[in-house]
């Protein structure tokens, strides 16, 4: 596929593997992997399903997908840079 394409494909060790990764490269892998995995679920599970959009066009179904995805992301940075619960609004007394 490099030669191909340019693009490097990284998989997980399989036990028939002649040539294994470090355990570094594995943790790294597994993290991105859960981290990957985690998103998907909390897209999937907040809200509106992802699979019951009932777009009726490709350009309405992109349009909601955007528009999820959009709201997830701003949900994350207001918890992660503001402290701010998204489901309370509760913030720390001393950020007003």
């Amino acid at each position: 596929m490099r030669q191909e394409t340019g693009n490097r494909i990284v998989t997980p060790k399989r036990k028939n593997q002649k040539c294994q990764h470090s355990r570094e490269h594995e943790a790294a892998l597994n993290g991105l992997r859960e981290r990957i995995e985690g998103v998907f679920h909390e897209l999937q599970n907040t809200g509106r399903n992802l699979e019951r959009l009932l777009a009726k066009t490709v350009a309405g179904l992109a349009s909601r997908l955007i528009t999820k995805v959009t709201a997830h992301l701003f949900k994350h940075i207001l918890r992660r840079r503001y402290h701010i619960d998204i489901q309370t609004f509760q913030c720390p007394s001393d950020f007003t």
